[in-house]
């Protein structure tokens, strides 16, 4: 069924079947359950992930693999049954983005992705336990780093 809602980036029609159902919420937004992966062609591959209960609310996200090519994790065991996943294609992972005025100053969060199943349409926020991966990573620096590990990998060939 298609629904219109309001949300931070104007009137959108939503199929229902794409919303994601986010049961204990997203830290700081824990009453808000009902949200869309909104993917607009003139900020891909940056999409927002946007409440369907509260139209003020929306998060920059984007995929932590194209900024960080080596970024990896293991889900615990209840936390892959609770989505459903079976294998690594059954989830769509994201990393929110803070987007300041100053474009050199966007922040990735690697440590704690959004783990959406694309089964049953759950989604979850994971905290790593992982040092290596902070709330706030420079996404240049991310973006350099990627490049640097390619390039080495490139003439070790």
């Amino acid at each position: 069924m298609i629904k219109e809602y309001e949300t931070k980036l104007g009137s959108v029609k939503i199929d229902t079947e794409r919303t994601i159902i986010f049961e204990y919420g997203i830290p700081g937004f824990e009453n808000l359950k009902q949200f869309v992966l909104l993917e607009p062609e003139d900020t891909y591959p940056i999409m927002w992930l946007a409440s369907l209960e509260d139209k003020n609310v929306a998060f920059p996200v984007t995929f932590p693999q194209l900024i960080r090519n080596d970024y990896q994790f293991t889900l615990p065991q209840d936390l892959t049954e609770y989505l459903e996943l079976e294998k690594p294609e059954d989830a769509i992972i994201l990393s929110i983005l803070t987007i300041p005025e100053k474009e050199d100053e966007i922040t990735i969060n690697l440590a704690a992705p959004i783990i959406i199943s694309q089964k049953n349409h759950k989604g979850a926020q994971y905290l790593i336990e992982n040092e290596e991966y902070k709330i706030r990573h420079l996404l240049k620096e991310e973006l350099e780093r990627s490049k640097a590990i390619l390039s080495v990998q490139k003439d070790g060939e």
